[in-house]
């Protein structure tokens, strides 16, 4: 019978026995373990605890930086003065009565609606981060810009006028709008100064960006949006800000110049601003400094040109920020191997300060209870500091001699220079910071720039004038605008233009659906242009 079984029972054993791997687990001791997860432990807490000093060290030594430059940072920009904010956000009349509305329109209670409010309030609100800005942003900032362009700032007039300010007088900066590369120029030229709080639009309202401006001390503006009870937070926060004296950047032009001249301005921001002088305790003086940026190369000019003639941009913000993201590396891989050039300049300038007080003196009516009563003097008040812009307006090589190719076809050198030298002449008031100072200087530093990304070409010119005496005519070498860039052209001459001619012209709406069709076809069958250029 042991016998018989014998087989049976070796056949059970085996088929009973675990796999291989099993049995290995199975006899690997447990305080192996537990032994790699405390070490997983440890080696976490230390870097926690090299963490802690490390930021402690950056964060005082930020704090030395702001002092020892006399940098002003106002309270109320900190986090720890949301509370404060909060309270006279919902402690005005305005926003009590405007919560009241919305519970009655959207048939919800109070409580429901001034938790909506809150929500507005958070989404707006920015969380200022000494570290964040003064030893992450602005590094970042200043080798981003001087990466990519060859910065020029005015930096004495935004000098003297600090040293000579009022402690507590609040002051805004009115930027005109030309690329989203404006928020890091403009943080760029004034850190060493002031820290700038931007009014933000929902382009970069997606992660991380959003936290990342928030630290920056930006915060949100959703500028289609038409609910009420949003727009009396809004207002209301900024005029608490703008009465504590927070120091603000705004683009009075709302988005980006599709056509590259001066854009309508737009007047909710600049209303909220100067509402806040009806509060009888605001006393202190608001200044409303008009801001200039230009570029010899825009990065989004393509797409913005496009979206002028009606090529709609399809894609979502998300696929912008990769596509940005990933030309900013292709484009440091390349200037590592000394491949990447430089888009020439950068030029930040600025026009007069504008007393508000004043303003309002003169202007009474910019004060009226409502907004169609106060319209008309807010519109003049946008339009002083648009006309300000325009005429600070610096001169970049690439906007001059667009202008040259936009009012002459075919030019030789010759009469490249004597127009230029023709333009320097007739735009003398304006601001000139170019290091180039004859005109062979400011065309070679055009023509690098457009000859790098193709925008003109050489051609030949028949040279006549001899055949009036008799002689031979002969052929010179000349340059014309690319006949396929022609908007690019435009752009950038349009930029010269200044606000009094573009207001008389008027402003041109977006393409048509005809043409957004015909841009449509023209898109689908030309391959895209590479962002690089």
């Amino acid at each position: 019978m042991f016998k018989r079984d014998a087989p049976w029972s070796g056949a059970r054993l085996r088929r009973a026995s675990p796999p291989k791997g099993a049995l290995e687990a199975r006899t690997t001791p447990l305080h192996y373990r537990d032994l790699g997860m405390t070490a997983l432990l440890i080696l976490a807490a230390v870097l926690v605890a090299l963490a802690i000093p490390v930021f402690v060290y950056a964060k005082k030594h930020a704090r030395r930086f702001q002092r020892a430059r006399r940098i002003r940072i106002n309270r109320f920009k900190l986090k720890s003065r949301y509370a404060a904010i909060e309270l006279e956000v919902f402690g005005s009349a305005e926003v009590v009565q405007t919560v009241q509305g919305y519970a009655k329109e959207h048939h919800v209670s109070i409580d429901e609606a001034r938790e909506q409010a809150g929500k507005y309030l958070r989404e707006i609100v920015p969380k200022f981060n000494l570290l964040a800005y003064y030893r992450i942003g602005a590094p970042l900032a200043r080798a981003i810009m001087n990466f990519l362009y060859r910065v020029v700032v005015e930096r004495r007039p935004i000098r003297d006028f600090t040293e000579h300010l009022q402690r507590d007088a609040s002051v805004v900066f009115i930027i005109n709008h030309r690329s989203n590369a404006d928020y890091v120029l403009v943080a760029h030229m004034l850190f060493k100064f002031i820290s700038l709080s931007y009014a933000i639009g929902e382009w970069a309202r997606v992660w991380p960006l959003n936290h990342v401006f928030k630290w920056f001390g930006g915060y949100f503006v959703r500028r289609r949006y038409r609910e009420p009870l949003y727009h009396a937070i809004l207002s209301k926060f900024v005029q608490t800000i703008t009465k504590h004296g927070v120091t603000q950047g705004v683009f009075i032009e709302g988005g980006l110049t599709r056509d590259g001249a001066f854009q309508k301005p737009k007047l909710g921001m600049l209303d909220y601003l100067v509402m806040a002088k009806s509060d009888p305790t605001f006393t202190a003086p608001l200044y409303l400094i008009p801001t200039v940026v230009n570029y010899d190369r825009v990065l989004e000019d393509r797409n913005l040109t496009e979206e002028l003639i009606g090529r709609e941009e399809r894609r979502t913000k998300g696929e912008k920020l990769r596509t940005t993201f990933s030309y900013l590396f292709k484009s440091s891989i390349r200037g590592l191997f000394s491949r990447f050039s430089r888009y020439g300049y950068a030029i930040v300038t600025f026009g007069e300060p504008v007393l508000v007080d004043d303003f309002i003196r003169a202007h009474p009516d910019a004060l009226a209870p409502m907004f169609e009563e106060r319209k008309a003097a807010i519109q003049q008040l946008a339009e002083l500091v648009m006309t300000e812009i325009s005429n600070a307006f610096p001169v970049t090589p690439v906007s001059l001699v667009a202008t040259l190719f936009a009012r002459n076809g075919v030019m030789t050198e010759e009469q490249i220079f004597a127009g230029i030298a023709q333009l320097r002449e007739e735009w003398r008031a304006r601001p000139w910071l170019l290091r180039e100072k004859t005109p062979k200087e400011i065309w070679r530093a055009a023509h690098f720039v457009l000859t790098l990304r193709k925008l003109i070409v050489p051609v030949d010119q028949w040279h006549d004038d001899l055949f009036d005496q008799g002689g031979i005519g002969t052929i010179e070498d000349a340059w014309e605008w690319n006949p396929e860039e022609k908007l690019l052209r435009d752009y950038y001459a349009n930029a010269l233009v200044s606000f009094e001619d573009v207001k008389r012209r008027g402003w041109p709406e977006r393409g048509s659906k005809a043409q957004r069709l015909k841009g449509s076809e023209e898109a689908a069958a030309q391959p895209r242009r590479a962002s690089g250029l």
